[in-house]
């Protein structure tokens, strides 16, 4: 007979836990459409011969199970489940085995699921495996510990949780700021990290670990702009991301063990830990792992190359947008402190520097969502409110310092930028900070000392000595699918798609040079993460535009724009940069010579 026309809960079955329809009702079985997480699989065909479900007979059958068993009204005969039991072993052929996507990490086993990236092809994926405890309760501010071990199997089949944040709601429901919203639950129960692994499963295969950005205040692994199965897939590389505690439950500070900030850089480390100790067991290289990120993920990377706490757990590094010397990168600890004692304010708790621990304690029982709802109080541009501080752990010491100490991991990175990076923040706070009656002024002394304390190691012939190779981009290419403006460029993060190969998805319209370049982009750095060059492949060919290292005589870098062949050049932003390295430096030697004075003007 027919099946019912009731929802079946098919792939439910699989994990014991129903919870949304998999199969919905039809006139056959050969007819049915198989819905499991999100994916639609097309239906039987008449010739079952060469049909293949990418996931295992086991999977099947007990789905088949499923079948017989969700509507007792409805019966099936002897016949029709051998019938249907055959099918099962049919589809089941030349899938993975069923005990493929159990792994048995160091903390106990996960089981994973199938999904299909945008150009049709498949890859293995754990999703949500704890590595850390829950950071709640007297937990919440404290450095992450260890997670105990579990004696049952984890289901690491759902996106995780993201740690709690601000949702952005200055521009509505623009997709060109909606897209990095949260696009899963918010909770302080968020430490939790992915592992995709291209098919057939590699072994020793080079690992990238995806660190993402958003100010130290937002961000998730789990954003779409982040899906990391094109990349994978068509570079046969494994993507770990995580997820980090972020603004001030991932970042606050009060020189307390209870309060020792950093936080958020302590569940990056875990999460490095986790990696070392398990990623063999997914056909990764534990001494093949390159870190990648952007913006704040940017400077986290480069803090994870200067901290004597977690250099050793990774090979080489990619830094998009950011570095730990950009000028909001890190705070002074007594800054840290006030910010704290503001925000402590605005929640209603104690917050005299007299009483620090009623202070702790009132802000370990507010409500999560109040803390990162009340951080933002009178900050300059650029400036968020709670970041990364020395708190000679960590970051032992400050960065400027450490480089030029060559205090930091010897090895190869890459780094670049786009070309119009700082529109996204005049857009985000020039209306808000520079008004007409906001006038702001700076005397001589405080002028000339931050022009001194401008980044002195972008050209630093000693740093770069001590590094084995340093690559340097500036990516020029703006996307037609970008919601934001043309004006705006290649704004800051405009990269991220081109890396994840999102223009690789047919379904989303990009033009055939966006996937070209997107192409290119995945195979320089995946090429980075499996030698350590990005031009050259895991097979010893070439690419066919070469990109040199950067240096401090030649400042070499390369181009990625909308032309089928890379172009390289000479010291980026050479005219911007002269004012910078030889007009500047007049102006100063003028203002010391002759007095001039650049503070307020005096009024009778």
């Amino acid at each position: 007979m027919p099946l019912p026309k009731t929802p079946i809960l098919c792939y439910e079955c699989y994990d014991g836990r129903p919870r949304s329809p998999a199969i919905t009702g039809g006139s056959s079985l050969a007819r049915e459409r198989t819905y499991r997480r999100g994916e639609i699989y097309e239906p039987l065909p008449p010739d079952m011969r060469h049909w293949r479900l990418p996931f295992s007979s086991k999977t099947s059958i007990l789905c088949l199970f499923c079948i017989r068993s969700a509507d007792t009204r409805y019966s099936v005969s002897d016949g029709e489940m051998r019938w249907l039991l055959v099918a099962a072993v049919v589809l089941g052929a030349g899938a993975s085995p069923p005990d493929e996507l159990l792994i048995e990490t160091d903390k106990g086993k996960v089981r994973g699921t199938i999904l299909q990236a945008a150009t049709g092809k498949y890859v293995d994926a754990w999703l949500g495996i704890p590595y850390a405890q829950k950071p709640v309760g007297k937990l919440r501010f404290r450095h992450p510990k260890p997670i105990d071990k579990w004696d049952h199997i984890l289901n690491a089949t759902r996106p995780p949780n993201t740690c709690i944040q601000i949702i952005d709601t200055v521009f509505g429901d623009f997709p060109g700021a909606t897209m990095w919203n949260p696009n899963t639950l918010l909770s302080e129960d968020c430490l939790y990290l992915n592992v995709i692994v291209p098919k057939p499963r590699p072994t020793n295969a080079a690992v990238m670990v995806w660190i993402f950005g958003g100010g130290f205040y937002s961000g998730s692994a789990t954003l779409e702009v982040y899906d990391p199965k094109t990349l994978v897939s068509e570079e046969n590389i494994i993507l770990v991301s995580m997820q980090y505690r972020v603004a001030s439950l991932g970042f606050l500070f009060f020189d307390s063990p209870e309060v020792p900030g950093n936080a958020g850089l302590f569940d990056q480390r875990m999460a490095l830990q986790w990696v070392r100790n398990n990623i063999e067991k997914f056909g990764g290289d534990p001494t093949q792992v390159t870190l990648f990120g952007e913006s704040a993920g940017a400077v986290s990377v480069s803090l994870h190359l200067l901290s004597p706490l977690s250099r050793d757990l990774f090979k080489q590094a990619i830094m998009e947008s950011g570095s730990a010397v950009a000028p909001w990168a890190i705070v002074s600890r007594n800054e840290s402190i006030l910010r704290g004692l503001r925000l402590a304010e605005a929640v209603g708790c104690p917050h005299s520097k007299d009483d620090i621990q009623a202070v702790i304690d009132c802000l370990r029982k507010a409500n999560a969502t109040d803390l990162v709802q009340n951080e933002w109080g009178t900050l300059g541009i650029c400036e968020f409110p709670f970041v990364p501080i020395v708190d000679g752990a960590f970051v032992d010491d400050l960065p400027q310092r450490n480089l030029a100490n060559k205090n930091f991991k010897k090895t190869s990175i890459i780094m670049g930028s786009n070309s119009e990076e700082g529109y996204y923040f005049i857009i985000y706070y020039l209306t808000e900070l520079f008004r007409k009656e906001e006038n702001v002024y700076v005397n001589r002394e405080e002028f000339l000392q931050a022009v001194r304390e401008l980044n002195p190691y972008v050209n630093n012939t000693l740093v770069l000595r001590q590094v084995f190779g340093v690559y340097f981009t500036n990516i020029r290419a703006s996307s037609l699918n970008n919601p934001w403006p043309s004006w705006t460029g290649v704004m800051h993060g405009d990269e991220i798609n081109y890396i994840f190969g999102e223009p690789l998805n047919v379904a989303k319209n990009y033009q055939p040079w966006e996937a070209d370049l997107s192409k290119r982009i995945m195979n320089y750095w995946a090429n980075f993460a499996k030698t350590g060059n990005p031009n050259l492949r895991s097979n010893n060919s070439w690419t066919s535009t070469y990109w040199p290292q950067h240096t401090a005589y030649g400042r070499e870098y390369i181009t990625l724009d909308i032309n089928s062949t890379a172009s390289t050049g000479r010291g980026p932003r050479v005219k911007q940069c002269a004012f910078w390295k030889k007009y500047l430096p007049q102006l100063i030697s003028m203002t010391e010579e002759h007095h001039i004075s650049t503070s307020p003007p005096t009024h009778n």
